[in-house]
């Protein structure tokens, strides 16, 4: 009878507990919000300058101040997640689809004798986590997976099985950033308006990842390291919290032209996290052996620096244009243990990956421009827009920013009532590997998202 005595897996058990926790995974919970409105997005988000509805609550709280009347909002999104991914030689094109809800909120405009105070207040998802990867290809990289057998004799030795083998990785995200936010504008002289916003964050990430390694070509038939196949299941639920603040303000340079600024708080997001992981091991005749590797939950603080916008709009009638700018300096980002925790050799190992945020990151210039016409005795506003995020990754150039182009309608169904749409494409590229495929994997990634609302005006 062939006995496993164990296996060696060249990757560290505690890597697959701490996975969500490294430097990249802890950019990317901020990196390239969504941000809020149908019309903002359809303009590239290309907003800080303009922001005269409900979503100026994210865009810039002062633009509150330019509502004409109260009014409530609502919005869903669908997401369309398109990946081309290259491993091996072989090129897998795959998607997926995604529907959640995207806004619900109410901005009050408050009677005054004199300039202007607005009140807002609402649920809102500025980033989703969305995502999928799959590939399969044979590969000849060596991955130093093996295992420790005891044959039938009780000799035990190690038996590689780490190479010419078909490889295949399934990778599924599904989670967001949401936050209840509650802002104020207020005009502070005729050309002045000044906003607050208070954002109080949740949200979770759900990864899961599934790798296959099977012995298609029969590499591996001699006994007791008759190998057929390899599976590995981990599974991480990420749990966030935290909460920040925005200043900003809007100034009236002339009766057409505006511009305005924000600058978001540092913030600190408390991150738990739930983790397993088990795998199993297949051998031709049947024999199989599966293991937990490892499985609990933990917590952690990932520190966020300021975040500083701006734009300007201008009005021509029935035209809109407008522009915007995001700064936000990714080396800055760095790990923290909770309150009341003791630093312990796992903790320590966390703020130790501290340094790479400087060696691995770099500061970003994100920018946007979108127009809007509004046609004469219609009640219909054509929007577009287009906007660039640049890689936060130091080494990666502009190959790997992503690109936005954006378009959209609104449409009033009456008086009071307006109905928005909005279509928005994005394209990047990206080059991801790990331990057990080692040679990497391109990804060509488009995200199709289209979104659909209504704003009641009171």
């Amino acid at each position: 009878m062939k006995t496993l005595i164990g296996n060696l897996i060249i990757l560290s058990l505690l890597s697959v507990a701490a996975m969500a926790q490294t430097p990249q995974e802890a950019v990317y919970f901020m990196y390239d919000e969504d941000g809020v409105g149908i019309r903002a997005q359809s303009m590239g988000n290309a907003y800080v300058g303009l922001a005269n509805d409900y979503s100026a609550i994210y865009w810039n709280p002062a633009g509150l101040t330019q509502l004409r009347t109260s009014e409530i909002v609502g919005s869903l999104y669908h997401l369309k997640f398109n990946n081309e991914a290259t491993f091996a030689g072989t090129t897998i094109p795959d998607a997926r689809n995604f529907t959640k809800l995207q806004s619900l909120g109410l901005a009050y405009k408050f009677p005054t004798t004199q300039g202007s105070f607005v009140l807002a207040f609402g649920y809102n998802r500025y980033k989703n986590y969305d995502e999928y990867l799959y590939f399969s290809g044979f590969s000849a990289d060596s991955i130093d997976l093996g295992f420790d057998l005891e044959d039938n004799n009780g000799n035990v030795n190690f038996y590689p099985y780490d190479r010419y083998v078909q490889r295949t990785e399934e990778m599924n995200q599904d989670g967001n950033l949401n936050a209840w936010s509650i802002g104020a504008g207020l005009m502070v002289s005729p050309r002045l308006a000044l906003g607050v916003t208070f954002d109080f964050f949740s949200g979770q990430n759900k990864y899961m990842m599934d790798f296959f390694q099977d012995d298609i070509d029969n590499n591996y038939h001699t006994y007791p390291a008759d190998y057929n196949a390899y599976e590995l299941h981990d599974q991480i639920i990420s749990k966030f919290s935290g909460w920040g603040a925005k200043l900003g303000a809007m100034l009236l340079l002339t009766d057409d032209l505006r511009a305005g600024v924000t600058v978001d708080f540092p913030r600190s997001m408390l991150v738990s996290e739930t983790y397993g992981s088990n795998d199993v091991l297949i051998f031709d005749d049947g024999y199989s052996s599966e293991a937990n590797l490892a499985d609990g939950d933990w917590e952690y603080v990932v520190k966020y620096p300021f975040k500083f916008s701006g734009g300007a709009s201008l009005d021509l009638g029935p035209f809109t244009l407008a522009g915007s700018f995001e700064y936000r300096d990714w080396t800055q980002v760095e790990f923290d243990l909770p309150d009341n925790q003791v630093l312990s050799n796992d903790y320590q190992s966390l703020l130790d990956d501290n340094k790479l945020f400087a060696q691995s990151f770099r500061a970003t210039f994100a920018y946007s421009a979108g127009g809007e016409f509004r046609l004469p005795g219609t009640g219909f506003s054509l929007r577009a827009g287009y906007r660039v995020q640049p890689s936060p990754i130091i080494s990666s150039g502009d190959l790997l920013d992503r690109e936005y182009i954006s378009a959209g309608l609104g449409y009033y169904l009456d008086r009071n009532t307006i109905f928005n749409f909005g279509y928005t494409v994005g394209t990047w590229n990206r080059y991801s590997a790990d331990t057990f495929t080692p040679s990497g994997t391109t990804e060509k990634i488009k995200s199709e998202k289209f979104l659909a609302g209504l704003t009641f005006r009171i």
